[in-house]
Formats: C-alpha cells, sequence, structure tokens
C-alpha cells in the first residue's frame, strides 16, 4: 500500500477516460500508477493499458477525499515552482521519440497537479530480470542490453538533457517476439539545460546509493554527462555480479575487480572502472567516449585515468647481453693466445729448415724453446704422459706434410684449448616470424598491458591482478584489484611499483 496514492477506479479525464488499476511506487516527487481506457483501433474499442506519472511532493503534500492534492501554505510556493518545472519536462519528453525511452503520450492538469502518460512497459524491470536470470548475466547478455541504453543516452544528451537517475528499477524489460528489449523510464529528476545550465534549478536532486555519483549530493549547475554515465557503469557491474555497487564514497578499483567475475573482459573492466571515478573529470566526458572504451577499451596504454603516471625505470642490463660479452672475450682471449703459439711455432721451424745438417742436435734445443715460450703465460698446460718429448718438432712436420700430401686421410685432433671455440656459420640464419611488440597478454591471475617479446610481457608496462598472486622481489602479496607499473623481462616483473586505489604500497625489487 503507497500512503496517499489515487484510489483503485480513481478516474483521470485526459485526451480519453483513464481508470487507476493500481498504484505501481513512489518517489520524492511522484507517484506511479497502471492504468486502463477505452481506445480506437479503426472502428473497433478496446482496453489499452498505461502508465500514469503524478507530481506528488510526499514530504510536503497530502491528498484530501476528492483525491486533490493539498499542501500547507507555507511551501505553496515551493510546489508550485516545482509542479511547473514538472509539467515543463514532461512536455519536453512528450517531443523525445527513441526506442529505448518511454513514449509519453501526453500531460494534462488535474486535482491540483499535473499528469503525464506513457505507454505501460509491463512489471519486470531489470532488478528483477537479473535476479530471474541465475542472479547475474554473462558478459554478451549485459552488453546487449547496455548499449542500447547508450545510445538512448547519447539521444537524450545530444538534446541537453541528463535523466540523474538511473538504475536497474527505471529500466524495464520488454519483450519484443524473441527478443528483450531496454527501455529507460522515469524521468522525474531529469534536467534540460540551455547553454550548459538548467534551465529550472530544482535544487539537490535524489540520490541511489550504489548507484549515483558524490555529484548528485550537491546541486547540479552545469550540463555534465558523466553524472549519468557512473550510473550507467554501476548499472553495468550490477549485471556482472548481481550485486548492489557499493556507495560512491566507498568505492574503488580494488572493489571493482573482487565483485566482477574472472571471466569478464579487460575491455568491459575498463569501461566499468573508467566510468566508476570519484571525480567527474576523470570519467568519460561523453557516451561516445564510453562506448569507446567498451568495444576497444582504455585507450590510455594501460593507465586507468587515476592512474598515478610515473617515470619509465630504466631498462636492466640484460643477462644474455652479459653472456654474450664473456664469450666474446674469452674467444677473443684464446685467438691471441694461439696467434702467439703459431708464431712461435712457426720461427723454429725455420730455423731448423735453414740448417738441415745440424737438425737432430737441435732437437733438443729447439723443444726448449717452446717450452720457455709457452710456460710462463700458460703455467697450467701439461703435455700427455705419452707424447716422446724428445721429438715433438719432428711429430708435427710429418702430420704437416702429410695433412698437404693426402687430405682425404686427414685424422681429426683433439680440440686444442687455444684455438677458437666456435667458427662462424656462413649459412644465413633463418628470420623468425614476427611477433607483437607491444599489446595486451592475458595471464590468468593478471592482465600485461605493455611491451611483449615473443608473446610474453617484455619492457615497460603495467600488469593488473584479477587475484590475488605472489610476486617475487615483492613484500607484499598483489590482490584482486592491485597493479603494477614496472619493467618486465621474458615475462618475469624486475622492478617497479605496487599499487592499490591508486597509491603505492610497495616496491618491486628483483
Amino acid at each position: 500500500m503507497i500512503h496517499n496514492a489515487l484510489n483503485i477506479g480513481s478516474s483521470l479525464k485526459g485526451a480519453v477516460l483513464y481508470t487507476i488499476a493500481e498504484p505501481l511506487h513512489s518517489g520524492g516527487f511522484g507517484i506511479t500508477y497502471r492504468a486502463t481506457a477505452q481506445i480506437m483501433v479503426g472502428n473497433i474499442p478496446q482496453t489499452a493499458t498505461f502508465t500514469i506519472k503524478e507530481f506528488f511532493m510526499g514530504k510536503i503534500c497530502l491528498r484530501n477525499a476528492s483525491g486533490n492534492v493539498v499542501v500547507a501554505p507555507d511551501n505553496q510556493q515551493v510546489f508550485k515552482h516545482a509542479k511547473a518545472d514538472f509539467k515543463s519536462e514532461a512536455e519536453i519528453l512528450h517531443s523525445l521519440k527513441h526506442d529505448n525511452i518511454v513514449p509519453v503520450n501526453e500531460v494534462f492538469e488535474q486535482n491540483n497537479t499535473v499528469y503525464y502518460v506513457m505507454s505501460y512497459l509491463g512489471n519486470v524491470s531489470l532488478y528483477q530480470y537479473v535476479a530471474e536470470n541465475c542472479g547475474a548475466l554473462q558478459e554478451s547478455q549485459a552488453k546487449s542490453i547496455i548499449l542500447p541504453l547508450t545510445s538512448a543516452l547519447a539521444y537524450l544528451h545530444n538534446r541537453n538533457i541528463l535523466h540523474l537517475d538511473i538504475k536497474p528499477d527505471n529500466i524495464m524489460m520488454v519483450r519484443q517476439g524473441n527478443t528483450i528489449k531496454p527501455v529507460l523510464i522515469d524521468f522525474g529528476q531529469a534536467m534540460y539545460f540551455v547553454n550548459g545550465k538548467p534551465k529550472k534549478d530544482k535544487g539537490i536532486r535524489g540520490y541511489s546509493k550504489g548507484y549515483s555519483p558524490l555529484q548528485l549530493k550537491q546541486n547540479v549547475s552545469t550540463f555534465s554527462p558523466s553524472l549519468d554515465i557512473y550510473s550507467l557503469a554501476a548499472t553495468l557491474l550490477y549485471m556482472l555480479s548481481g550485486v548492489d555497487p557499493c556507495d560512491a564514497e566507498e568505492q574503488s578499483i580494488h572493489k571493482i575487480y573482487k565483485t566482477l567475475p574472472e571471466s569478464v573482459s579487460q575491455n568491459t573492466m575498463d569501461a566499468i572502472i573508467c566510468g566508476l571515478q570519484k571525480e567527474a573529470v576523470d570519467r568519460p566526458n561523453d557516451i561516445a567516449s564510453f562506448q569507446n572504451i567498451l568495444e576497444h577499451g582504455n585507450a590510455g596504454g594501460g593507465h586507468n585515468p587515476t592512474d598515478p603516471i610515473i617515470p619509465d625505470p630504466p631498462k636492466p642490463i640484460s643477462t644474455k647481453l652479459i653472456a654474450i660479452a664473456c664469450v666474446a672475450v674469452v674467444s677473443l682471449g684464446g685467438w691471441f693466445a694461439w696467434n702467439k703459439f703459431n708464431k712461435n711455432v712457426g720461427g723454429n721451424a725455420t730455423e731448423l729448415s735453414a740448417n738441415d745438417d745440424t737438425q737432430q742436435s737441435q732437437k733438443k734445443d729447439s723443444t726448449s724453446v717452446i717450452a720457455d715460450n709457452l710456460m710462463p703465460e700458460h703455467e697450467d698446460i701439461k703435455m700427455p704422459e705419452h707424447v716422446d718429448n724428445k721429438e715433438p718438432v719432428a711429430k708435427t712436420s710429418k702430420k704437416d706434410e702429410q695433412k698437404q700430401s693426402n687430405k682425404s686421410e686427414e685424422k681429426i685432433k683433439p680440440a686444442d684449448s687455444h684455438k677458437p671455440t666456435s667458427i662462424p656459420s656462413t649459412k644465413p640464419t633463418p628470420k623468425p616470424t614476427p611477433s607483437p611488440k607491444s599489446g595486451t597478454v592475458n595471464l590468468g591471475y593478471a592482465t600485461w598491458t605493455g611491451g611483449l617479446l615473443n608473446g610474453k610481457p617484455h619492457g615497460n608496462g603495467t600488469m593488473k591482478f584479477h587475484a590475488s598472486h605472489a610476486v617475487s622481489g615483492c613484500y607484499m602479496t598483489p590482490q584482486a584489484g592491485d597493479y603494477i607499473i614496472g619493467y618486465c623481462e621474458n615475462g618475469v616483473i624486475q622492478n617497479g611499483g605496487l599499487f592499490r586505489d591508486g597509491k603505492k604500497i610497495d616496491t618491486v625489487i628483483r
């Protein structure tokens, strides 16, 4: 039973005679009824159902036995101005034509107040629809509802109208054949603006906890689509989670991540997070921007509007580069040692060839010279015990002659520690298939947006966590809704900062 509502069976005279069937609900500025009327379809009379909104300020209005609205003398002036505003806005709504906005058929006065008549859309609100569909909707379902509503809001905003009361209770789900169409209703708090300023100042608006932005706790003085965008994002959050959002004063990125299912795409998460920012300037400034984020993600390179922007950390020296440098140094040192060894051996062989008659007598001296030249720089080199140290030059000479005379019988020698460890290949290396150098990767527990290498996080970027997950080098364990801005190497965070609700809470140093 709604207090001060018209009695069932009461009549209202507009273009046709309406009969009150039942009161549906009441708010701060009016009472809504279901009514019936006889209309003509061609030459055939039929009973049609309508929704009628009555201007009734519950705090200052009463109703007498005749159904007339009465107001105390002290409130007469307030009531008069508010009633004029209600009628003016009802007439504006009467001019609106959009599939997802309830059509207003007519506006008239009776019982010392104003009424406007709308099409009856049934009794299933979005709130009831979600409850009846397993308590939450799939992302595809939710988007199929929210996108037509963005179209409706764009239509309103282009005509300088703010709805200011978007919530699941004010969206009716109308069945058309096999499809469901969302329709925006209840324009009791809507405001019309001229040159960015309200045509009529109604004072402080109504505030719906969880769905209204903080700015609706004060007078609305400028045209700001972000007010409706906040409520739309909150409605989307409700559809996906089945839970009413917390109050705007308590809302945070961390709470949004904890409320949303892990299966929700990053684009939809970005749209909700951007739309539910506390400050109006941090939200998308028009419906087109909100739609773009919903379809393509946050265009800010992975940063949300309230994410602190910090300088990119210096890139650490790659361990691969260090390894390559070490190999190069070792190879170069080996080459110099091998070159010096060849020079020493070559000089001794020349002396022996010039004096062939005395070769046998100089074998011992030649061996001594080689040993003297090599051993001071390579004291750890040991000759194999089975090698005859008395004739090293002669044996080397025979192998050289055999190698030159018959290459097909060449024997493979053991690898010499002084020779270069590898010989560059002349065969061209095939080019690897190019992979994206930046983008977004879903890691399961988190989403990385930034540099990539072979499909893995690599370089500067942002890692947003969907679930609790320990990170090496971080004292605190990141929770759902936290994010790290830093440098990643081959899939592993190397350094950066851990943030929660826009505040840095820890430093990552690996």
